[in-house]
């Protein structure tokens, strides 16, 4: 383990299934966010937990850049690659000057979804309004998946 290790995070994140889908397929290479711990230490891993109906950890990636930019910004640069529709994009960003961009790398998707009850009952985990981070329970019951 290195320094760097000790101050590193990961993090699971609640994502509407309609982008988690996304993210996991490896179309949407971003995910936008209002607010995001500052200082986060790319190379951190993001677990994409998809919210209702599905209720499961669906993959992972590893967080290559956390960019602040002004949300006008945002939508030139990242637009695209964030797979939603611009009256959304102005909706979610609405009363705010700027953003966060997690650019996502290397999406891993897990060969079966693990359902909240099991993670639940495993991690005792709770899915958090935005984001939380993620104890060594999420890198052990995924590396358990994908043997």
């Amino acid at each position: 383990m290195t320094t760097l290790d000790l101050f590193r995070h990961d993090f699971v994140l609640s994502i509407k299934p309609e982008y988690a889908i996304k993210i996991i397929e490896g179309v949407k290479k971003v995910e936008l966010r209002r607010r995001f711990p500052p200082g986060t230490v790319t190379g951190a891993r993001l677990y994409v937990y998809a919210t209702v109906p599905l209720r499961a950890l669906i993959g992972f990636a590893t967080i290559s850049r956390i960019d602040y930019l002004p949300v006008n910004d945002i939508w030139r640069l990242y637009g695209e690659v964030a797979c939603i529709a611009r009256e959304d994009f102005d909706a979610y960003y609405r009363g705010l000057t700027s953003g966060y961009v997690i650019v996502l790398k290397d999406v891993v998707p897990l060969s079966r979804p693990i359902p909240l009850a099991v993670l639940k009952e495993e991690l005792g985990f709770t899915p958090p309004q935005s984001f939380a981070y993620a104890d060594d329970g999420f890198r052990k019951i995924v590396s358990g998946d994908l043997k």
